[in-house]
């Protein structure tokens, strides 16, 4: 092992979003170099930032090794920083992962840095041997999740008070999607056993230090949190009787839902929980080509449960582009949706993620995308590119007149008398480009004007 040297400093840089995300990856790292005589500071910025402020604050910092998580959202970004960074601190080394690390060019030189896959022990690897190794691609392996410490401590609330905060209970998912990042991921940890009383109790005191941060949100970043449904009813539950100021939000699979989990969730104050529901299809035969498994009957009985009879937030979504989809299926996928009324659908465009299935699939099946972040699709084996238009400015019309929640009422009525939402939100978009209207910073009065044009429809 080299020789440490004393106080020498690590940045730990990340470029989120928006100014109320944080990044989780972060603080795992900073944990990582417990007990070495490192001098570690954690910087967030977001990536509408000028490039010439981050710069000037990164240089300011005066570190000898910067880190840095990739992601389809900020690796743009990064190949515009690094290289000026190169320039201002030609001595500091670059240590770079996330998802994004072996996606793009950086710019890295030698010296530099990748870790691949989870970070945890590479990078507490690299700190060990003083980041004087040979530079490259690095993977060494990470301590199991149950293992690692919990990721926060007290002084952090200061940068996370009001924000969206992360926290995982599991590694790995079940399910293999073919669009999805966890597509070849076969890891399948858990960080609690909740029929351990120990766990139990640890489960309890970490739900507790999370909330003493102050966050506007908590959100489990498990891919697919209730594929353990012991402890995801043995989280909610507590999270129900919890005193908290804050939302919890958890991606689930409708699928798994049971009756015992509905009854539990009914019991949930207002504001306390917000599910994400990753439908992207009702059509089980496109669902199955993409390795989903679907039970569409199943899901819309529990969402339409969860949507009438309980104070959970429930959030859906919707894939236009995936293999083999029609026109009319995308459709039919949000007439059936919108009938359970959910507080929120999104129907957003597929992205073909590199390293990823999807991106051999559509590479045999003559798809076109775009060549850089966030490889939106633009034609598929049957959607032209005419048509993901069309649906991309439904996903618009839906966020402006279904998620805000301002035509609750109307919109089951609406329904109700018979009528289709995909016929609704076409005459709703078909308005808005003969009257030359944007589809979006719209005020409010006048999307009540529009809407009320729809009503007479």
């Amino acid at each position: 092992m080299s020789r440490i040297q004393i106080n020498k400093k690590i940045c730990l840089i990340a470029l989120n979003s928006a100014w109320y995300q944080s990044n989780p990856a972060l603080y795992y790292l900073r944990n990582a170099l417990a007990g070495l005589p490192f001098n570690c500071e954690i910087q967030e910025f977001i990536v509408s930032e000028p490039l010439f402020d981050v710069l000037n604050s990164i240089f300011h910092s005066e570190p000898d090794i910067l880190c840095f998580s990739a992601y389809i959202w900020n690796q743009m970004y990064l190949k515009l920083l690094i290289p000026e960074i190169k320039k201002l601190l030609p001595e500091a080394k670059i240590v770079i992962g996330g998802p994004s690390a072996l996606c793009e060019n950086y710019k890295l030189n030698n010296s530099d840095f990748i870790v691949k896959d989870a970070g945890e022990g590479t990078f507490r690897y690299l700190a060990e041997n003083n980041f004087s190794l040979p530079g490259g691609i690095y993977k060494i392996s990470t301590p199991s999740l149950e293992t690692l410490p919990f990721l926060y401590k007290e002084e952090d609330i200061a940068a996370l008070k009001g924000k969206l905060i992360y926290y995982e209970c599991s590694r790995g998912c079940p399910f293999h999607c073919i669009y999805c990042l966890s597509a070849r991921d076969n890891r399948n940890e858990l960080r609690f056993n909740s029929e351990s009383a120990e766990d139990r109790i640890r489960l309890y005191k970490e739900l507790e230090q999370l909330l003493t941060l102050k966050p506007r949100t908590v959100k489990f970043v498990d891919r697919c949190f209730n594929a353990n449904p012991d402890l995801a009813h043995l989280i909610w539950n507590i999270i129900i009787q919890m005193e908290a100021d804050c939302e919890f939000h958890f991606e689930i699979f409708p699928e798994l839902l049971e009756v015992d989990d509905l009854k539990l969730l009914a019991k949930a104050p207002p504001h306390r929980i917000r599910l994400e529901a990753g439908i992207q299809t009702v059509n089980p035969e496109i669902a199955k080509e993409c390795g989903r498994i679907s039970d569409w009957e199943k899901a819309k009985n529990s969402l339409a449960f969860l949507s009438q009879k309980t104070q959970v937030q429930l959030h859906t979504d919707l894939l236009a582009g995936l293999p083999g989809e029609s026109m009319e299926s995308v459709l039919h996928s949000l007439d059936e949706l919108a009938s359970i009324f959910p507080d929120e659908i999104q129907l957003g465009s597929l992205k073909v993620l590199p390293d990823t299935p999807m991106y051999d699939l559509a590479k045999r099946r003559n798809y076109l995308w775009l060549d850089s972040p966030l490889w939106q699709v633009l034609k598929t084996d049957v959607l032209s590119f005419e048509q993901l238009s069309t649906l991309n400015d439904l996903g618009k019309i839906l966020n402006l007149y279904w998620n805000k929640g301002e035509f609750n009422s109307e919109w089951q009525t609406m329904l109700n008398s018979g009528k289709k939402a995909s016929e609704l939100v076409l005459s709703l978009l078909n308005y808005h480009k003969e009257n030359h209207i944007p589809l979006h910073s719209i005020s409010r009065q006048e999307r009540y004007n529009i809407f009320s044009i729809l009503l007479n429809y």
